[in-house]
């Protein structure tokens, strides 16, 4: 079936880091398509804004840890 082929490669992409846009476009496929495809495959999805805390607003930095040796 052409839609299990599609969730599948959908979802092996997602989890290798492509974003969602590009699993559709690479898949030749809708965003609402390729999200529904990965979705179904039980994949979690990522944190959108989880790339941004520290980088932007440096009162959300987390404390690096120096190690001595």
């Amino acid at each position: 079936m052409k839609s299990a082929r599609i969730a599948e490669e959908a979802a092996e992409l997602y989890v290798n880091g492509l974003a969602i846009e590009s699993v559709a476009k690479k898949l030749n496929v809708s965003y609402r398509t390729a999200r529904k495809a990965i979705y179904s495959k039980g994949v979690v999805p990522r944190d959108p804004s989880a790339r941004l805390v520290g980088r932007t607003r440096p009162d959300k930095r987390k404390p690096v840890l120096e190690v001595q040796v």
